[in-house]
Order: structure tokens, then C-alpha cells, then sequence
């Protein structure tokens, strides 16, 4: 994730105060849900299946393997490593799974998607749920708490992006992606009642968020890559909505309303937070305060007219919601922060609300 800021609650009843920092601020403003869409129901609903149950334990083993391998930078060998894993573990579990292939700078760039049918059902739905991930790591440890010093400016040269301490992403990328897999295991052993597409996709942190005036280069390109050209493929339908899951691994996490997601889908997102305190995660899904990310679901609802929300743990800067990870793009955002109950409780939710759906 690349910009962000932190407001109080407007539902609170509290001041609304804008404070920004970090990577690349954005101008644009979030709209509406966009209006194409396909409608379904995100009321809450009495469970439809019998829920699974989800597993931090399988889960933070998948975000350990991650990170153990080495930073997930485009370009070098834990990538391809990784994206080895990633197909294969969706040839396993899911009915089908396609490679989105495209290159930037003639780098080549690969989203991973599992196709996951619903249950009794022998062909792909044509509005399933969007779950994703961003699977690359930042090639540079430029966070607000990076003990890193960047050498010189941030540019693309020869060799890609300046690869300075990068970070190994055990929150941001891993985490994600553990959260995925371990939904991949369940999709698989029980069907969902609705189909589900699980999109790991790749090259969103690899850039200069700070490129072209805040508009960034190299950045968020799988998202945008999907957004954009998932209608070209029968396989993936019209997904009726989409969650988008990241920095949702780290220790004494929180996770508050993400105020674009609020907009563009108050419906979904008031559910999640209902299912969470429901499932007694409300201690960590709060709703105290809220905060404002620029993140890979911008691009889902404005290029790809897909309703999508974000759930992720606050940023660190000046002004930081309570807790925040300080480690976020720093050399330090590894296993040892980074919680296999905290998987379980957004991996409870997520899966607490696919199998609550209606056929």
C-alpha cells in the first residue's frame, strides 16, 4: 500500500481531522459504488453451510515459508520461487487457476488466480467473490521507522527499482497471501456456496510511489492489470464484490473502517465488522476511529467497476492510529511481529461471511 491517512470516526461523533505522510499522496477522491456492478446481498443472513474452520496456525506456517525464502522483489529468485509456490498451490486446491502474464520495463509480472466453483456446481459463477493479496515485497526499506539509509535517489535503473534493504514483508505481502492460501485448503475440502476467485497479484509495491507528482510509477501494477483486463476472460465472471486483504498479520493488530471502502461499499463493509464482533474479534476489527488508505482496491473500484474493500492494519507515521505497524517498510517487518492470531481472526471473518451467501 503506498498513501494513507487517519481520521476519527465520523460515526463516532468525533472531529474529522486529515492527516497524510507516508508514500505518494493521491489526489483523487474515492466516488460511489460503481454502477455497473452486480448486486448480491451482504445482509446479514443466517449461515447457508456449515462455516469451516479457518486455521492461524496452517496459515502463519504459509506466511513463515514466505518469508524464509527471501524479499519477493520482481526480478530475483525468491520471486520466481514464490510464484512457483503460488501455482502450484492453486493447481492443488483450486478448479482452475490462470496466470495474468504482462511485463513492466520488460520485467515480467504474474497474478496467480484460483477459480474456486460453487458448491455442487461444475462450471465458474458469474458474479463470484474477489478475495486478494499483493504477493511481491518493496525492494526498499523506505518506511517512516526504516533504520535504512537509501542510497542516493530512488530511481529505475539498470538493474530495476534500487534495491536498498529490502524488506522481507512477513505483514505486508506475506500475510496476505497466508491468509489466501489457507482459504484455498478450505475451498477446496468444502466447497462454498457461491464461487470465489482468489487473486495473488503482483508488482504492487515494486516502484516510486513519489513518481509523476504522487501518481507513482511501477506501482499497484497487477491490480491495475486485472482491473482492466479481467472482462477478457469468461472464467472470471463479473465478481459481485471484492475484499481486498493486506497488512492484516502483525501482532496487537487492529483494523479500523477504511473510509474509501466505506464509500464505495458501506453495506459489505458495515457486515465484515458485524461478523467480527459477532465471532468476538472485536477487540481487533474497531470501529472507534477510521482511516483513509490508497490501496490496490482503488484501482478495483474505479478501472474495474468492482465494489471492493480493504481491510488492513493502520500505518505508522505522524498522527498513527493505535496500533499501527511501526514496521511497515523497514528491514524489521518479519515473522517475529507478525501473529498466527491475528491470521485467524480476518481468516475467520472472510470465511464466516463466504459461507453465510446465498447460493
Amino acid at each position: 500500500m503506498w498513501y494513507y491517512s487517519n481520521r476519527t470516526s465520523a460515526i463516532a461523533g468525533a472531529a474529522i481531522v486529515l492527516l497524510t505522510g507516508g508514500c505518494g499522496a493521491r489526489a483523487s477522491a474515492p466516488g460511489s459504488a460503481p454502477a455497473n456492478a452486480p448486486t448480491m446481498s451482504v445482509a446479514a443472513t443466517l449461515a447457508q453451510s456449515p462455516v469451516p474452520k479457518f486455521s492461524g496456525t496452517q496459515a502463519f506456517d504459509v506466511l513463515k515459508k514466505q518469508v524464509a525464502w527471501g524479499p519477493r522483489v520482481p526480478g530475483t529468485p525468491p520471486h520466481e520461487i514464490e510464484l512457483k509456490y503460488l501455482q502450484s498451490e492453486m493447481q492443488k486446491y483450486a478448479n482452475t487457476t490462470v496466470l495474468q502474464k504482462f511485463t513492466y520495463r520488460n520485467l515480467p509480472i504474474t497474478n496467480v488466480v484460483g477459480v474456486f466453483y460453487a458448491a455442487k456446481r461444475s462450471t465458474p459463477s458469474r458474479h463470484p467473490i474477489l478475495l486478494m493479496a499483493h504477493w511481491d515485497t518493496r525492494p526498499v526499506a523506505d518506511g517512516p521507522y526504516s533504520t535504512a539509509t537509501a542510497a542516493g535517489p530512488f530511481l529505475f535503473g539498470p538493474h530495476g527499482w534500487n534495491r536498498t534493504d529490502p524488506i522481507p514483508g512477513a505483514n505486508d505481502g506475506a500475510s496476505g497471501v497466508a491468509v489466501l492460501v489457507e482459504l484455498a485448503r478450505i475451498f477446496h475440502k468444502d466447497p462454498p456456496p457461491v464461487g470465489v476467485l482468489l487473486l495473488f497479484d503482483d508488482g504492487e509495491d515494486y516502484g516510486d510511489f513519489r513518481a509523476n507528482n504522487g501518481k507513482g510509477e511501477g506501482v499497484v501494477l497487477g491490480a491495475n492489470y486485472f482491473a482492466t483486463h479481467y472482462r477478457q476472460n469468461p472464467v472470471f465472471g463479473a465478481p459481485a464484490f471484492g475484499i481486498l486483504l493486506d497488512m492484516i498479520g502483525g501482532k496487537d493488530m487492529r483494523i479500523y473502517p477504511e473510509l474509501n471502502s466505506v464509500q464505495f461499499d458501506p453495506d459489505l463493509n458495515q457486515q465484515v465488522f458485524q461478523i467480527a464482533k459477532s465471532l468476538g474479534y472485536g477487540n481487533i476489527f474497531r470501529t472507534d476511529q477510521s482511516q483513509d488508505v490508497e490501496d490496490d482496491h482503488i484501482t478495483m473500484n474505479e478501472q474495474g467497476e468492482i465494489s471492493t474493500i480493504d481491510l488492513i492494519q493502520p500505518l505508522p507515521g505522524p498522527g498513527a492510529l493505535p496500533g499501527a505497524y511501526k514496521q511497515w517498510h523497514t528491514v524489521n517487518d518479519d515473522v517475529a511481529h507478525c501473529s498466527a492470531m491475528s491470521l485467524k481472526a480476518v481468516g475467520s471473518v472472510v470465511t464466516q461471511l463466504i459461507y453465510q451467501q446465498s447460493p
